[in-house]
């Protein structure tokens, strides 16, 4: 009879977390685009204000918060490592191994991706306004999340509990 409660508690509380990480993954996602939204000012700035790239990195990757500064220390390890290939390769290399800890969707790590390609320019305007253009996108999928959160933050956590409820029902 304990053995049954004990199994019914586990099966409530797992269901639950499920419900509560699918209710707060597009938290954590808008989080880590405010990070690479900030990022991406500051390194837009110093563009303009340093004309080396690696100086640029170096200098913004200390105010970063731990998984945006991922991709930006493999960035200029990259660039240091000066493998003769190209800059938006690079830049997709540092992307792909420094977002295994973000919550970044497929079609973020697309966009983003598009600094690669921009940052290899000779003309720092064009950078700037390449890179205001990943802003931008950043910006509205910030605020698109803000209205998911609001309509899905308690569907998903009611529907964890539901479930193990309704699991619970069927099992016992």
């Amino acid at each position: 009879m304990y053995l049954k409660i004990i199994a019914c508690i586990c099966i409530l509380i797992g269901f639950s977390m499920f419900g509560i990480y699918y209710a707060y993954k597009p938290i954590y996602r808008k989080n880590d685009l405010l990070e690479m939204k900030r990022a991406l000012l500051s390194l837009s700035s110093e563009i303009v204000f340093f004309s080396n790239i690696n100086e640029a990195i170096l200098s913004i990757e200390k105010s970063l918060d731990k998984p945006i500064r991922n991709i930006f220390v493999k960035f200029r390890e990259n660039l240091e490592e000066k493998r003769g290939e190209e800059l938006s390769y690079l830049w997709e290399d540092a992307l792909k191994n420094g977002c295994y800890e973000t919550y970044f969707a497929k079609e973020d790590i697309e966009n983003i991706n598009m600094i690669g390609k921009i940052i290899g320019s000779l003309d720092v305007n064009f950078n700037v306004e390449g890179i205001n253009i990943v802003i931008d996108y950043v910006n509205s999928t910030i605020s698109m999340l803000d209205e998911e959160k609001n309509k899905t933050f308690k569907m998903y956590q009611s529907l964890g509990v539901l479930s193990g409820l309704m699991l619970i029902i069927l099992l016992v």
